[in-house]
């Protein structure tokens, strides 16, 4: 698991950088701290325990990576490849995320809490005891994928389709949902109300 050390900066409760004794936003030298993450993400084909809160990446191929106990919250990612890439324990609670490619990837015990996921593809992809509560979710296709044990609540969900998934154990209590498709999943399987929130 990414070690949580503090900013070294007085008053700031954020969490040290990987490789910084500062959060990102208290970097000396952000530029340099941004091009040696995505050095360290670009390099091998496992990365474990990294804090890389804040962090911002456009464009970048990271398929077939497998990252384990790293944080990613706070960050922005547009356009990313992660397909086929394997994510352990990892968080991205409160980011955004824009026209990213997530299928066949294989996520398990994710939290994604409070994203902004838009246009993005999470096709064919185990995503295992993730959560997605508070996510706002526009434009994106989950078809073919295994949710199993996995939350979307207090969410909005839009326009957005869930052909083909496996939902079992899957709480699906959005907030809001408008035009959302589940045609072919066993949503008979799936928590929909408050009721059965923790049976």
């Amino acid at each position: 698991m990414y070690p949580y050390d503090r900013c070294s900066e007085p008053l700031c409760q954020g969490a040290a950088f990987a490789g910084l004794g500062t959060c990102l936003r208290h970097a000396p030298d952000r530029g340099s701290a941004l091009a040696r993450a995505q050095e360290l993400l670009s390099a091998g084909a496992t990365v474990k325990d990294l804090n890389l809160a804040g962090l911002s990446l456009e464009g970048l191929d990271l398929s077939r990576k497998r990252f384990f106990g790293c944080s990613f919250m706070a960050s922005s990612f547009k356009s990313v490849l992660f397909t086929n890439t394997t994510f352990i324990l990892c968080f991205f609670d409160g980011s955004s995320v824009d026209s990213c490619d997530f299928s066949t990837a294989n996520a398990q015990f994710c939290s994604f809490g409070g994203c902004d996921i838009q246009n993005s593809s999470f096709e064919s992809t185990e995503l295992l005891h993730c959560n997605f509560d508070g996510a706002r979710i526009r434009e994106s296709t989950f078809n073919g994928s295994n949710l199993y044990d996995s939350r979307f609540i207090r969410g909005e969900i839009e326009n957005s389709d869930f052909v083909d998934c496996d939902l079992k154990r899957v709480y699906i209590i959005p907030a809001r949902q408008a035009n959302v498709s589940f045609k072919g999943s066993n949503t008979m399987e799936a928590i929909r109300d408050l009721e059965h929130l923790y049976l």
